[in-house]
């Protein structure tokens, strides 16, 4: 909350579309938005796009994120893209594929539902990931500023309230909220490179070079 203060991310009357994929990040984003809603005056709806890569497990996902939309109140709004299939006929990686499926869904679901803003639960982690991949690519300036704060595509707001909290403190809020949320297998497999750069590559750079790594990473961006 004092991330979207601080940085100005919401206004009263704002319709907010949530991106909640079921995991703990949007599911904590979701909790903490339907929380304030009241308060900062703004209106809610949740999105949730299966990617079809986990067979049942993803329809599981998309099962969740329905029932807890529907406990909450909130319209819920979803779609299912074969992103594998995606990917082979584009011939780009599976992760772009489910990039560019994610974002083409959510400003098309945030025109219909006529949504200012959309709400994407990316956290310091992910930050940090991600300049470590940009530098590794040779990202100029702009690139290693990493994920930004707020950006805006085809006129709609795009905002990160949980980029300044680490994935631990997350998990930790849930937990004491008695809040479910699902594990995605898929984030643990090394055949994507940014599960390498999470489970491999970073704990390597903190155990041999700078145990604030990820804080540094952060700071660059």
């Amino acid at each position: 909350q004092s991330s979207i203060r601080k940085h100005h991310l919401l206004r009263k009357s704002d319709s907010v579309l949530i991106a909640v994929s079921g995991g703990a990040d949007s599911v904590a984003l979701l909790c903490v938005l339907n929380e304030i809603a009241g308060a900062a005056g703004i209106k809610l709806a949740v999105a949730n796009l299966n990617h079809r890569i986990r067979g049942k497990a993803s329809d599981a996902d998309e099962e969740f994120v329905r029932k807890l939309a529907a406990r909450l109140h909130l319209p819920c709004a979803g779609e299912r893209i074969d992103v594998p299939a995606l990917s082979k006929s584009t011939g780009v990686s599976m992760e772009m594929a489910a990039r560019n499926a994610r974002y083409s869904f959510l400003l098309k679901t945030a025109r219909r539902l006529k949504a200012a803003v959309i709400a994407t639960a990316h956290t310091a982690d992910d930050q940090a990931e991600t300049v470590l991949l940009k530098l590794a690519r040779g990202a100029g300036m702009r690139g290693l500023a990493g994920i930004p704060r707020v950006i805006t595509m085809q006129g709609i707001r795009i905002i990160r309230p949980f980029l300044d909290l680490r994935r631990e403190e997350i998990e930790q809020y849930l937990r004491q909220r008695g809040q479910r949320w699902r594990e995605d297998k898929t984030n643990r497999d090394p055949a994507y490179l940014r599960n390498r750069v999470r489970h491999e590559v970073l704990p390597f750079l903190e155990k041999k070079l700078n145990q604030d790594i990820r804080q540094a990473l952060i700071r660059t961006a």
